[in-house]
């Protein structure tokens, strides 16, 4: 599946990685809190622009960008 995150910019994102995304999309979470593969998880989706990440003094906390939009369509390359 394909997620925008701005005009003419789309990311692919596996069903797995939606599954996370929905699970997660509904309040920030820190890594702290997750198992260790889904920590990885996090990060990729973060380094996609998919989620937001804010360092703190030793954890990190992930949150949902607010301006991504669900794609059905597209063609992966």
């Amino acid at each position: 599946m394909f997620i925008q995150i701005a005009p003419r910019v789309k990311v692919f994102a596996t069903d797995e990685q939606v599954k996370f995304i929905l699970q997660h999309s509904t309040h920030p979470f820190r890594s702290s809190q997750l198992p260790p593969d889904e920590v990885q998880m996090a990060k990729t989706l973060a380094d996609k622009a998919i989620f937001v990440r804010k360092k703190l003094d030793n954890d990190v906390q992930y949150a949902l960008n607010k301006s991504i939009r669900f794609v059905r369509d597209g063609n992966k390359k």
